[in-house]
């Protein structure tokens, strides 16, 4: 039998065996010593040792400092303690080093000294173990010195993953039927609730029986992770992670550790983002999350994904807390687990990532609640793609749109929104006219990425809209300008609509502009989403302008041509006509005003009007809006209807009925 000799660690070994050398740290000052096979790896003088547990991880072809534990079945460390390692020694950290065949990590004390040589999967009570106490009126136990020998194996080696079953004794809880499904499942029935607040604890159920509850296998604030058999689907392992008062090493560590196929079952309470750190995301991705990474303060999430998985988990789903503070929507969600988790290779949507700017305009203003309501915080505000790009290259894309807001916070925010969705829209093409008095307006234009004017601050919102329309107008040399008014809500079809209606507007010098608002519109006189008129009114509200209108008859005189609202009587010099579609693309807000004068206006914004509302509708009438044309349309149409009886008439004077007027197409 051969021996070999390690002059530096100092020992003699059989063939076979290694050699090694441990001393622990001395006090604060002096830090331990790991020899291994004929080299130093660790001491002060190789500068790679601090305060705690100091290790060496042995694979079979390198040696490592401990730095992550990515350690194989039967990976062999040594481990030497300096200064006080029991105060941050968790529970879970103990388990760990049981699963290395530790049997005496329960009995160190505050500032003993403690030497192990362990392997993943070692029996417990196998390891090479050794502690000092530390004795009455001593400052820290005197340090610990070993030289010898050891076999690789160390000793009798297990599944690491059934030491570990048998080292977390798993209770289990209450008993609710099929975990809330309603009726039995081919699969696992699952149930996992977040909690509420921070009062209310989580729960997961598996098959019938809760794992995790209050007062069950330690349920609680961070993540609550249980682990089943892929085979029996029965729970392997239960354990909380307190992401909020520690950091998260404990559970990368953890799920390093899992077995291919190994199923995850992961639920946060209360807080789990204040000390959640890359190593874990990292691994939780890598079993298929694909949200993880976006947990901020007291977000909730539910996740169930596999040890192995090559791409995204179709379980999961996170719900975010409010800008300030607030609690999120609590998650609550009984499923059915199938035999084999689906991979999905795109990323499922799951409510996108925090809109970090929106919460921030939202935590600086008021006045914003349907906005900035905690269910809609993180929408993103992204303009619609134009779908039909045979279309991409129409005017209407290339045409400057004025939004001139008004006192309203929220109808402003909603106008701005569903100008966004128009199918096409170029958001550096959109400006908000700003009151000075109200630069939060000018604050949310740039959070749609829409441009903004600042104007003098005036009583009137007429002075506002006029003052809006000359400046914009000396700012822009566009042929047309799209002006939309205060309390304007845009549906999809908006720009597709005026669209269709610019040929028209291109060739007859009699039309001024396009409205797209018809304040005769109503449920019971309109219905064809195909037509449009010609009308010598001017609707106003959202609408498209000639500059050559602008030019000829407003610059300079809006003062005197344009006193009231645009629906009210602007008085242009020369007569012209506006196409006007027969059911309206705007919805205009009911009127409210604190003037009894004005008590009409709320009766004729009041009245219901037809509104289109899917994005599509096809003119048919196109080819016939020019003023020629038009008249003869007219003359055809008026030819072939029927005469209206006086009495009928008489029954609309009366308002007690309603009379039809037309068939809603």
């Amino acid at each position: 039998m051969s021996i070999s000799k390690d002059s530096v660690c100092g020992t003699s070994c059989l063939s076979g065996q290694k050699s090694f050398y441990v001393k622990t740290g001395s006090g604060k000052d002096v830090g331990p010593t790991i020899c291994y096979e004929g080299k130093i790896y660790m001491s002060d003088k190789e500068k790679n040792v601090g305060r705690g547990l100091n290790m060496l991880v042995i694979d079979d072809q390198s040696f490592r400092q401990y730095a992550q534990m990515e350690m194989n079945e039967k990976t062999v460390v040594i481990i030497a303690s300096f200064d006080e390692i029991s105060f941050s020694l968790r529970d879970e950290a103990k388990t760990w080093l049981k699963v290395m065949g530790a049997s005496q990590i329960d009995k160190v004390a505050f500032r003993d000294s403690y030497i192990l040589i362990g392997q993943r999967g070692l029996k417990q009570g196998h390891a090479v173990e050794f502690i000092n106490s530390m004795k009455e009126n001593e400052e820290y136990a005197a340090p610990l010195e070993k030289k010898g020998c050891f076999p690789i194996p160390v000793g009798p080696l297990e599944d690491s993953s059934k030491l570990l079953a048998s080292l977390k004794d798993i209770k289990m809880g209450s008993e609710l039927k099929n975990c809330g499904l309603e009726t039995a499942c081919e699969g696992t029935p699952i149930q996992v609730f977040t909690g509420d607040t921070d009062s209310v604890m989580p729960h997961v159920c598996v098959g019938g029986k809760m794992v995790m509850e209050k007062d069950v296998n330690n349920a609680g604030r961070g993540f609550n992770v249980v682990v089943l058999d892929n085979e029996s689907r029965i729970p392997k392992f239960v354990n909380r992670f307190d992401t909020y008062a520690a950091d998260s090493i404990d559970m990368e560590e953890f799920l390093k550790g899992l077995h291919e196929g190994d199923i995850v079952i992961a639920v946060i309470n209360d807080d789990a983002s204040k000390q959640l750190k890359q190593g874990a995301i990292k691994e939780m991705n890598s079993l298929g999350s694909s949200a993880i990474q976006n947990l901020g303060f007291r977000d909730i999430w539910y996740f169930i994904g596999q040890k192995g998985i090559k791409g995204y988990s179709e379980f999961e789903e996170i719900s975010f807390a409010s800008y300030d503070g607030e609690w999120p929507k609590q998650i609550k969600k009984s499923l059915c687990l199938p035999r084999t988790l689906r991979s999905l290779k795109i990323a499922p949507k799951l409510g996108g990532k925090r809109n970090l700017e929106k919460r921030e305009f939202c935590k600086l203003n008021d006045g914003y609640s349907e906005f900035c309501d905690t269910q809609r915080v993180d929408d993103k505000l992204e303009p619609a793609p134009l779908e039909d790009k045979v279309t991409e290259n129409d005017e209407i894309y290339k045409t400057p749109i004025l939004i001139i807001p008004g006192l309203d916070h929220n109808a402003l925010a909603r106008t701005l929104e569903t100008t966004l969705i128009q199918p096409g829209i170029k958001p550096e093409l959109v400006t908000v006219a700003v009151d000075e008095q109200t630069p939060d307006h000018g604050q949310l234009a740039t959070l749609f990425k829409f441009q903004n004017i600042s104007l003098a601050s005036v009583a009137r919102y007429e002075d506002k809209m006029n003052s809006a329309i000359e400046k914009f107008f000396s700012q822009t040399n566009s042929k047309y300008v799209i002006v939309i008014e205060e309390e304007i809500v845009l549906t999809p079809d908006f720009l597709h609509f005026l669209s269709q209606c610019l040929p028209a507007l291109e060739a007859d010098d009699s039309l001024f502009g396009v409205s797209a608002f018809n304040y005769n519109g109503f449920e019971t006189t309109s219905g064809d989403k195909t037509r449009v008129n010609r009308m010598e009114d001017f609707p106003g509200l959202a609408f498209l302008l000639k500059r050559s209108v602008y030019e000829w008859q407003m610059k300079s005189k809006m003062d005197k041509c344009c006193q009231q609202r645009s629906w009210d009587s602007w008085t242009l010099k020369q007569s012209g006509e506006m196409l006007v579609p027969d059911v309206s693309r705007v919805f205009r807000l009911p009127y409210q005003s604190a003037s009894d004068d004005d008590s009409y206006l709320e009766n004729l914004f009041y009245q219901p009007r037809l509104t289109i509302t899917e994005y599509g509708a096809k003119i048919k009438n196109v080819n016939s809006l020019k003023s020629s044309s038009y008249e003869d349309e007219l003359k055809k149409e008026i030819k072939a209807s029927k005469p209206f009886p006086l009495k009928e008439l008489e029954k609309c004077s009366s308002k007690t009925e309603t009379v039809e007027l037309s068939s809603k197409g």
